[in-house]
């Protein structure tokens, strides 16, 4: 089968594996066919020179992906074959058949000790076949569409931070990065019925972040961003803020009104300056996020509910071409990438 490989820093290539056996993992582990797998920020973090995020060279990456399943574990129980399921893809001590961290034990599963992910750590969906446990999937409705179910992943990551949110009907809110995780929060902002601001530097997502609804887009390096909050605000600044590309906190605290919120979400090497005394007289409230804890079946309703449509933002394409996908959005030519191994 066909694999979208991480060989080596700056390297992603698409290569034959074999097809991956049951006999190599627990027994309740089960076989998935993959049906569409999208392209995840973080990959084209591990597949930067020097690498962005960890991970262990030679892995299948792909982590964001729907499936069903095609072949069960002598214990595999939750699931059979022919359902549709998503991958949560983080593994943590209970999904490893471990006794429970500290941090487990609190509930706080995305600080797990012994976390793990597949298509980072071990082989993920860029391929037709993917082997997972049992107690990582969840079912999906039939007659969700593919290119939706590909969102339900980063979704559950994008509500661990938005359900933080204090939101008022007033509201009026700033997403900072046009990526897959900006659009999912400015779709979130706007089914709240908020005036939405989205800020990036590439035209063509923002320009499919207004397909999608949004009021006001900004591209920075045209346009100053200060005086589209101004405009939009009165000069009174933005209630709600997500950093979705990271280290942009010191101009979401410039942007921010009175008593604001920001969500920090965005992760890289960047060390903003802050104004610690716009931060201290406006009382604002300023969080940060890391995955989503319990979060799946939300995602899941929202998407199934018809909450969020966010289909028509991907750009699908088989998975020999998925090389020049990853450079699609490395320029911000594309929102979101999926990938079908099957086709």
């Amino acid at each position: 089968m066909q694999a979208g490989v991480f060989a080596a820093p700056g390297q992603f290539i698409v290569e034959d594996r074999p097809e991956p056996s049951l006999d190599t993992v627990p027994p309740d582990w089960v076989k998935l066919e993959v049906d569409a797998c999208g392209v995840c920020g973080t990959d084209l973090q591990i597949v930067k020179d020097p690498p962005g995020h960890p991970a262990d060279p030679g892995v299948v990456l792909g982590h964001e992906l729907a499936a069903h399943v095609v072949e069960l574990g002598a214990a595999a129980t939750s699931v059979r074959e022919g359902d549709r399921v998503v991958l949560a893809p983080n593994l943590y001590c209970r999904e490893q058949n471990l006794e429970p961290c500290p941090q487990c034990l609190r509930g706080r599963t995305n600080h797990c000790a012994n976390f793990h992910t597949i298509g980072i750590h071990r082989d993920g969906g860029f391929a037709r076949y993917v082997l997972a446990p049992d107690k990582a999937l969840l079912p999906i409705a039939p007659d969700l569409p593919l290119g939706d179910a590909v969102w339900i992943e980063p979704l559950s990551c994008v509500l661990g931070g938005f359900n933080q949110f204090e939101v008022n009907d007033t509201d009026t809110a700033l997403v900072i990065g046009a990526g897959p995780i900006g659009v999912l929060h400015a779709l979130m902002l706007k089914s709240r019925g908020l005036s939405v601001i989205v800020a990036d530097l590439a035209d063509t997502r923002l320009e499919q972040v207004r397909n999608a609804g949004v009021d006001r887009t900004v591209n920075v390096q045209v346009e100053s961003l200060a005086a589209v909050v101004d405009e939009v605000t009165d000069a009174r600044g933005v209630d709600l803020i997500v950093d979705a590309v990271g280290g942009q906190l010191g101009t979401a605290v410039d942007l921010a009104a009175m008593m604001g919120q920001i969500c920090c979400f965005g992760l890289n090497s960047l060390i903003p300056t802050v104004n610690q005394s716009r931060l201290t007289e406006h009382e604002l409230r300023i969080f940060g996020t890391f995955v989503g804890v319990g979060t799946f079946l939300q995602a899941i309703q929202l998407l199934e509910d018809g909450m969020l449509q966010p289909s028509g933002l991907n750009l699908t394409m088989p998975l020999a071409d998925l090389p020049e996908g990853l450079d699609l959005c490395r320029t911000g030519a594309a929102v979101k990438v999926v990938a079908t191994p099957g086709s």
